[in-house]
């Protein structure tokens, strides 16, 4: 009985080094990277049918058939769509390797996941880069608009909040990589672990998230303001200017959060530094 026991533990033991399903948040990691294959699959698709009418209107472009505002944003859609699937595929590499990991299919590697980290982290910075350079030039045609009085200003101040909105996500991604940056190469033995650096580049991190809502919270100050003007011309209900009011509390209390977090980081920054003197 004994034996039979300890062959059946063994068997079990074998079977562990080459399934990592048979633990409990590596079969979670299965799973989701299970979703993130059929996510690859849907957005390989629409980028296979966004090119298809790209290719469309940039013939109809020629022929003088469609506007120059049509084709910027079919162009922008593509390559968005294009760095979207590049990125998911990124992450799905990551996954993947935690997934082994803690399936016991692999030892842990601080180089290997710090690198698939950043690979990631760059593709995301791509469709940041992506979104940013499309707001800018949204950004530009509506001004021009807004100055021939064919757009009124809210549609103006929205399109200026995008723009804004985009370029602190785009700021948060290279804070990231650089963070990513700093940590892979004391892996590799390029350069020695500073401390400071690390604190400065934690620092730049907070700075650029706080700077984010920021202007997620100028956003959502400037539509309150508009409903309650519209409110007054009984464009809108109390309950609907309650319902802005409600998203500007809450954009508040992210940026207050925020705050908060970068402010602990000083805080334990200064004691780290003044610590040893004392």
């Amino acid at each position: 009985m004994l034996i039979s026991s300890l062959l059946v533990s063994l068997v079990l033991v074998g079977q562990a080094k080459n399934d990592p399903d048979l633990f409990p948040l590596a079969l979670h990691r299965s799973m989701e990277i299970d979703d993130l294959d059929r996510e690859i699959q849907r957005l390989h698709d629409t980028v296979l049918l966004k090119r298809g009418q790209f290719l469309g209107t940039q013939r109809l472009s020629q022929r003088g058939l469609v506007s120059r505002a049509d084709l910027e944003r079919e162009s922008a859609s593509l390559k968005y769509e294009e760095a979207h699937e590049a990125e998911t595929i990124a992450f799905r590499n990551l996954k993947s390797y935690e997934r082994d990991v803690m399936g016991r299919v692999i030892e842990s590697d601080e180089v290997k996941a710090y690198s698939l980290l950043l690979e990631w982290v760059k593709k995301q910075q791509a469709m940041a880069q992506v979104d940013v350079d499309y707001r800018e030039y949204h950004l530009k045609q509506t001004r021009a608009l807004y100055q021939r009085k064919a757009v009124n200003k809210q549609e103006y101040d929205d399109a200026e909040v995008d723009f804004n909105t985009a370029q602190a996500s785009l700021a948060l991604s290279k804070t990231r990589e650089a963070q990513i940056v700093m940590e892979l190469a004391a892996r590799k033995g390029e350069k020695s672990y500073d401390t400071t650096e690390y604190q400065r580049l934690k620092t730049a991190y907070l700075t650029a998230r706080i700077q984010y809502f920021e202007i997620v919270t100028a956003g959502a100050k400037n539509r309150l303001t508009i409903a309650q003007q519209r409110s007054v011309r009984g464009l809108l209900t109390p309950n609907e200017v309650a319902l802005f009011q409600k998203g500007l509390e809450d954009a508040e209390a992210a940026l207050a959060a925020e705050r908060k977090k970068l402010d602990t980081t000083e805080d334990n920054t200064q004691d780290a530094t003044t610590s040893p003197a004392q």
